[in-house]
C-alpha cells in the first residue's frame, strides 16, 4: 500500500498517509528511531575499529537497532551465538554489548580471565548478581538483601566444602554409596509401581532378566539425584517428599525463562514456579525439623531419623536459627544448594557417559585405564552377579588421566556458564603476548573497564574458540593429556584454558568434590553396564538445549542398557593388576587408544 502510494503521489502523498494515522505515525518514528540507532551505533563500533593498533583502547561495542534495549533480545534468545558474534566481529580480548541501561564487557582471553580472578573485591563484585539471582530464580523476595548478616553468616559455612577433610569424607560416603547402588541403576521390575523412582522418571522397560532400555538422560541425573540429595539433606527429606527430584528438574528446565523477563511469563516458566514453590514448601518443613532435633525435642514421627543429614546442612540450620532468619531467607537458600548440588554434576555425568559409550575406543581404553581400581564385592544375594562393587578411591580419582580428561573435556563441550561481576573501580587489563598472537594481533593491547559496568567471563564461547581448543566441534580428551614433567612415559590431565569452575575468590566451593563424585559414578557404571541403541545402530550424542552453566540435551535418548557379565560381555581381565602396574601402564593404554583414532564424531 504504502509502496503504491509513494509511485502514484511522490514522497509528499506518503507522508500524508503516515502521519494520518496515529499507529503509522507511532510506526514510523519507531523504525526511524531503530534505524537512526543502529547507524549511529555502527559509526561508533567503525570508529573504535581505527584503534586496532593502538596499546590502549576501549573496548568495541557491538551495534545494536533498538535503544534503550541494546543486545538484550539477542542475549535472551541466543546468548552464546551472540557473544561468539561479537567475539569474531571485533577479534579483541574484550567486547562491548549495550544491555538496557548498563554496558557489559565480555573477555574474551584466557590472559585477561587469569587477570580478573585475582581482582580484589574492591574492585570486581560478584554480591550484586548473587542477590539478582536469588531473587528472581528463587523467588526470596530480596531476603538475602535485608538480612545481609544472617545470608553472609550462612553462606560463609559453604566453605567447608574448600577443606580437605570435608572433600575427603564427602567423597567417601560417595563411593560408598555407587558401590552399593551401582548395580541398581535398573531393578529389571516389569511393573511401574514395582520400580524406583528413577526408573520411573526413565521410562525403564525391561527387555529380560539383564536388559532394559531406559531414557539414559531421565534416568541417569535422578538416579544421582536419589545419592547426592540424601547425602546432603538426609533420607527422610527425599522420603517425605519422593516427587522432589522431579520438581527439581521441572524448576531447572525454566531457570533460563525465570531469569529472562522476556520469558517469564512463559507456560515453562510457570510450571518451573510452580515446582519452585512445592520445593520450598518441602525444604521449610525439613528445616523445622532439623532445627527442632538440633534443640533436643521430638521432630515427628516423620522426622525420625534425622542422624544422616550432613554436617554442611546442619551448620547452615543452627545459623540461620542462631541469626533469626526468616523462613524465605533459609528455604530460598538451602534450595539454591539443592539446585547446585544437582544441577551441573548429574547432567555432566549423563553427557561423559553418553560420549564414552559411543566411542568405542574410548570406552575400552577407559576401562583398562579404571579396571585396576575397581573389583567386583562378594554378595550373598541370590541373583548370579554380583552386586556391589570396591572402589580404591585414590587410584580412580588419581592414577586415571584419560578418565579425567574425559571430564575435562564434558566440561568443555557441555558447559557455558557465564561468570558476571560488577565492577566497583575503574580497572585496567591488557591481553597477553601469547592471546595476542593467537587473535593474529602484532602487539597485545590494554582495555580500561569504567566502575559502574559489568564484566563477564564467557566461558561458552572461549571452550568453542578454535584458536583457544583447536576443533572445538569434536570431542577429544587428548586435548588436556600432557606428559608428567620428569617422567616422559607417564600423562597427566591439566585443565590449561578451562575456566569451567570459576576461579580466585568466587571459584566454585564444590569444584575438588564434584570432580571425584563425577569420575566415580562414571567409573561404577562403566564398570557394570554396557550401553547400545535399541535398534543396534550408531550410538547418538543429541544436540544441547540453551545455553546455561550445564546444558540439558534437547531431547532424551532412548538406549539399551545390560549387565556386563551377561550376553557375552565381561569385566576384563586387568583387574588383578597392582597399582605400581598399572600407573607404568597408563602410557601404553593411552597410546593404544590414540592409535585406534579419538575422534569418530
Amino acid at each position: 500500500m504504502a509502496l503504491d502510494i509513494l509511485m502514484v503521489g511522490g514522497p509528499q502523498h506518503l507522508l500524508l498517509y503516515v502521519y494520518s494515522s496515529p499507529v503509522r505515525t507511532l510506526f514510523a518514528v519507531l523504525a526511524s528511531l531503530c534505524i537512526f540507532t543502529r547507524i549511529f551505533t555502527g559509526f561508533q563500533h567503525a570508529r573504535s575499529t581505527s584503534e586496532v593498533v593502538m596499546r590502549e583502547k576501549k573496548a568495541r561495542s557491538i551495534p545494536y537497532w533498538v535503544p534503550f534495549v541494546g543486545s538484550a533480545v539477542s542475549f535472551a534468545t541466543d546468548i552464546q551465538g551472540s557473544i561468539t558474534r561479537g567475539r569474531d566481529l571485533t577479534n579483541d580480548g574484550i567486547t562491548a554489548y549495550r544491555l538496557g541501561p548498563t554496558k557489559y564487557y565480555v573477555v574474551n582471553m584466557p590472559s585477561i580471565v587469569k587477570q580478573v580472578f585475582a581482582k580484589k573485591l574492591t574492585v570486581l563484585n560478584k554480591e550484586n548478581i548473587l542477590l539478582w539471582f536469588l531473587k528472581v530464580t528463587f523467588a526470596d523476595g530480596n531476603a538475602a538483601r535485608k538480612e545481609a548478616h544472617a545470608f553472609h553468616a550462612s553462606h560463609k559455612n559453604l566453605d567447608l566444602m574448600l577443606r580437605d577433610k570435608w572433600v575427603s569424607d564427602a567423597t567417601t560416603r560417595t563411593a560408598h554409596a555407587v558401590e552399593q547402588r551401582a548395580s541398581s541403576l535398573i531393578s529389571f521390575a516389569s511393573k511401574p509401581q514395582d520400580q524406583q523412582v528413577w526408573e520411573r522418571l526413565g521410562k525403564v522397560e525391561p527387555v529380560d532378566n539383564n536388559t532394559a532400555d531406559a531414557d539414559l538422560y531421565a534416568l541417569i541425573v535422578n538416579f544421582v539425584a536419589d545419592i547426592i540429595t540424601p547425602l546432603l539433606f538426609g533420607r527422610a527429606f527425599v522420603d517425605n517428599y519422593p516427587e522432589c527430584h522431579e520438581d527439581l528438574w521441572i524448576f531447572d528446565s525454566g531457570v533460563h525463562h525465570l531469569v529472562t523477563s522476556v520469558l517469564a511469563l512463559t507456560p515453562t516458566a510457570r510450571r518451573a514456579t510452580a515446582a519452585r514453590t512445592r520445593m520450598l514448601n518441602a525444604i521449610s518443613e525439613w528445616h523445622q525439623a532439623v532445627a527442632t532435633f538440633q534443640r533436643g525435642e521430638d521432630p515427628g514421627p516423620k522426622w525420625a531419623d534425622l542422624s544422616d543429614v550432613s554436617e554442611l546442612m546442619q551448620l547452615r540450620v543452627k545459623e540461620w536459627e542462631a541469626n533469626h532468619a526468616s523462613r524465605k531467607l533459609s528455604t530460598t537458600n538451602d534450595m539454591s544448594v539443592l539446585w547446585g548440588a544437582n544441577a551441573n554434576s548429574n547432567k555432566n555425568i549423563f553427557w561423559m557417559l553418553l560420549q564414552i559409550y559411543s566411542r568405542p575406543s574410548l570406552l575400552s581404553a577407559i576401562r583398562a585405564e579404571i579396571a585396576p581400581y575397581i573389583s567386583l564385592s562378594p554378595c550373598s544375594s541370590p541373583l548370579p552377579k554380583p552386586t556391589s562393587l570396591h572402589f580404591d578411591i585414590e587410584g580412580v580419582t588419581k592414577q586415571c588421566p584419560l578418565l579425567k580428561a574425559t571430564f575435562y573435556e564434558t566440561m568443555r563441550v557441555n558447559m557455558s556458564g557465564l561468570g558476571i561481576r560488577s565492577v566497583a573501580q575503574d580497572l585496567t587489563v591488557t591481553e597477553s603476548a601469547a592471546d595476542a598472537c593467537l587473535f593474529g594481533k602484532s602487539a597485545p593491547q590494554s582495555y580500561t573497564i569504567p566502575a559502574g559496568s559489568m564484566l563477564v567471563l564467557a566461558n561458552g564461547s572461549m571452550q568453542q574458540d578454535a584458536r583457544l581448543f583447536p576443533s572445538p566441534h569434536i570431542f577429544d580428551p587428548e586435548r588436556f593429556l600432557f606428559p608428567v614433567e620428569g617422567e616422559p612415559d607417564r600423562k597427566q590431565a591439566v585443565m590449561k584454558n578451562l575456566n569451567s569452575f570459576g576461579g580466585g575468590t568466587y571459584k566454585c566451593k564444590g569444584r575438588t568434590f564434584a570432580e571425584k563424585e563425577m569420575v566415580l559414578f562414571v567409573a561404577g557404571s562403566l564398570y557394570l553396564w554396557e550401553l547400545e541403541m535399541p535398534d543396534g545402530g550408531e550410538i547418538t550424542v543429541p544436540e544441547m538445549g540453551l545455553a546455561g552453566a550445564s546444558r540439558s540435551p534437547k531431547r532424551d535418548v532412548r538406549v539399551r542398557l545390560r549387565r556386563r557379565g551377561a550376553a557375552g560381555s565381561s569385566y576384563g581381565s586387568i583387574g588383578k593388576k597392582n597399582r605400581e602396574t598399572a600407573v607404568r601402564g597408563n602410557s601404553h593404554v593411552l597410546d593404544e587408544f590414540g592409535a585406534h583414532g579419538l575422534c569418530l564424531m
